[in-house]
């Protein structure tokens, strides 16, 4: 059956929905030892997050990193550094750069802002109403006035028709299923993808509710920063015909081993970023200490949480004087830890090693320069401004 076939089918009923109420066919062994899989790789990330030196700047910079492989086309593409330029100098004609920023807001926003402990059709709109700029709404209804984006606090309007199935996906959704938690995750996005109950980014939406939905699995970190776009890309696609296809047979366990696989893969993608950030933070410390600029570390997490700021920003940032802060950011950068653009009268620094590594799939870097000979600090601790003339 065609793509537009099943989807039809699925929008009149014909197609068995909702998934089965039991673990009918989900207990065999490839699916079992798929979850094992998945269980060891979220308890080594669990613990890793844990532990790290400043989970929620690096939980933030791993949802960017996840945003960037969803949104990321042939078509529009961008790189992170004019994403983090666009985070101080916005530029609202760039759609690109307002769709990566409403999908990491609603990643960030979300989950901790809910009051809902399941996801339902209210998690739908919540999302939907992140993108406001691309008009998203409900798929059909029997009023074609319902059919109008989104907006925060608006009554939930869909034709009877439509209700009946999200009502029958919310229950899906809420209820308790004698299953592995994480097959159940897997089978509400498969039924919600065969829905298709929004006019547009209906994949975009079920990548959210994926992350949503591993939090309120358990999953202890701050923020949704599962790295799953990488994990979906380096395989080979498993196509919506597929997936509707195992919906209406209940054929579930090559999607279901696929799915667990590609899990699994993105926990391992996000620990190996996770210690590549860390890696960074700790390289850069003993780099700045065998210069000369010890006193400079205190300022590290400011420009890992910032990886490109103004002297204003950073001033703001890190509590000190807008001299001071020029001071800092100027050694930083004949440190070669920062890179400094000119726009206009502004400085635009640029976090380069750390950009370099959330950018490179490998998650890499360059190695630090061993010394900078001679090197005379702009700034020393305690004092407000240049205490030393550099060599001519």
């Amino acid at each position: 059956m065609e793509l537009q076939g099943l989807r039809q089918a699925a929008s009149q009923g014909t197609i068995s929905l909702p998934p089965p109420r039991d673990s009918e066919k989900l207990e065999d062994i490839p699916v079992l030892r798929s979850c094992l899989a998945l269980a060891r790789g979220i308890s080594d990330f669990r613990e890793a997050f844990a532990t790290s030196v400043f989970p929620a700047t690096i939980g933030k910079l791993m949802t960017i990193v996840e945003a960037k492989e969803q949104l990321y086309s042939k078509e529009e593409p961008f790189t992170l550094k004019e994403y983090f330029y666009s985070t101080i100098v916005p530029n609202p004609s760039e759609l690109s750069m307002v769709r990566m920023e409403s999908y990491v807001n609603a990643c960030l926003e979300l989950y901790p802002n809910s009051n809902l402990s399941y996801i339902s059709t209210k998690t739908i709109v919540e999302i939907a109403n992140f993108f406001i700029q691309d008009k998203i709404s409900w798929r059909s209804s029997d009023d074609p006035l319902h059919e109008k984006p989104f907006f925060p606090e608006e009554e939930i309007m869909f034709g009877s028709k439509l209700k009946k199935q999200m009502n029958n996906w919310e229950v899906y959704a809420r209820e308790i299923r004698d299953m592995d938690p994480y097959v159940h995750l897997i089978l509400i996005v498969l039924y919600f993808v065969a829905l298709s109950p929004l006019n547009k980014h209906n994949e975009r939406t079920s990548q959210i509710l994926y992350q949503i939905g591993l939090l309120r699995k358990g999953i202890d970190s701050p923020f949704p920063c599962i790295q799953l776009g990488k994990a979906k890309n380096t395989t080979a696609h498993f196509g919506i015909e597929e997936r509707l296809y195992g919906l209406r047979t209940r054929q579930w366990t090559p999607y279901l081993k696929y799915s667990l696989n590609n899990l699994s893969r993105a926990f391992n993608y996000s620990l190996e970023l996770l210690k590549a950030i860390e890696r960074l933070y700790e390289q850069s410390k003993i780099y700045l200490q065998e210069i000369g600029l010890g006193t400079h570390v205190a300022f590290l997490p400011a420009i890992f949480e910032c990886p490109a700021c103004r002297t204003g920003e950073f001033s703001s940032k890190t509590g000190t004087r807008r001299q001071v802060a020029s001071h800092i950011l100027n050694d930083l950068t004949r440190a070669d830890i920062l890179e400094r653009v000119e726009d206009g009268r502004d400085k635009i620094f640029f976090h380069k090693r750390l950009i370099e590594a959330l950018e490179n799939r490998e998650y890499s870097f360059q190695t630090f320069r061993r010394e900078i000979d001679p090197f005379i600090p702009l700034y020393q601790k305690g004092t407000p401004g240049r205490t030393k003339k550099e060599p001519a």
